[in-house]
């Protein structure tokens, strides 16, 4: 089996825009950690149809201590000509002690997936509400994450033997998680509205905030681009602040400065954070 994917179709979907959040699916700290709800937690979607193929003699079969391997999945709505819902796809999924001081503790760990790919399709609900702005990261309204509770669920739906499948990973105390490379496209009746991409994401039970490094872009509906090595994203206002350079390309115009808070579609949020410089060349280079 090792690091080879294997492929989820899921057709029984039920009906909605955020089909994929119901029946139970909550939120860990993030969007990130929306990838094992989505697979662990969602309605008929045990993690075992994942490997329901491989052949063994008998027993339980278990995956290397701590890790999930690589994944692809798909979702559509059954109830709209299977429409596309969602794609997640990541090349492996751990969980380690992380390090508290000068040592390592399993009181503090972290998850860390590698090659993150995320795709989620939204639709108009109805005719009338084209200027209805999508949400980026939906969450149900006035929905409370209790996250304890919530790991508790997965680690058990983990670990606990079905069909003769388990996983051996230990969800515990997990505080932070770190993506390697990650694709984040969210797509609005069929055309891309927003995504982001960067070499490097944070997010921590400390902060609500993802934070996007290492050469972080931003890409609005109409193609305009915002590159940074820093970009601090506000899941709850939808929000993106940068504290450092910046370089916002909108049509081939191009413009640099520091510091700027833009929506999804890079429209300053507030003037008072631009200050343009014109030395577009020079801060290319070093994005």
């Amino acid at each position: 089996m090792g690091r080879e994917h294997r492929m989820v179709d899921e057709r029984r979907i039920v009906g909605g825009t955020h089909l994929w959040f119901k029946n139970g699916a909550l939120l860990l700290v993030s969007w990130t950690l929306s990838i094992l709800i989505l697979v662990i937690v969602a309605k008929d979607n045990e993690l075992s149809t994942l490997y329901n193929d491989v052949e063994r003699p008998g027993g339980d079969l278990r995956l290397p201590k701590n890790t999930v391997g690589g994944l692809n999945y798909r979702r559509w709505d059954a109830k709209e000509d299977y429409r596309p819902v969602c794609f997640v796809r990541f090349e492996n999924l751990c969980a380690e002690n992380n390090k508290l001081g000068f040592f390592k503790t399993a009181l503090h760990k972290v998850v860390k997936i590698r090659d993150l790919e995320l795709k989620f399709y939204l639709y108009s609900p109805h005719e009338g509400t084209a200027g209805t702005t999508p949400n980026i990261s939906p969450v149900p309204e006035g929905i409370t994450t209790d996250t304890r509770a919530l790991v508790r669920r997965i680690t058990g739906r983990l670990t606990n033997p079905a069909d003769g499948w388990r996983a051996n990973i230990d969800l515990g105390n997990i505080s932070e998680v770190r993506v390697n490379n990650l694709d984040y496209q969210v797509f609005h009746d069929g055309d891309l509205f927003f995504s982001a991409q960067s070499k490097r994401a944070i997010v921590s039970y400390e902060h609500p905030d993802v934070v996007l490094h290492g050469h972080a872009k931003l890409t609005a509906a109409d193609g305009s681009t915002l590159e940074s090595n820093h970009i601090t994203w506000d899941i709850k206002e939808q929000h993106f602040s940068v504290k450092g350079v910046y370089v916002i390309n909108r049509g081939g115009t191009i413009t640099t400065g520091k510091s700027i808070c833009v929506d999804t579609q890079l429209k300053s949020i507030d003037r008072q954070y631009a200050k343009p410089e014109g030395k577009e060349r020079k801060w290319i280079a070093k994005l």
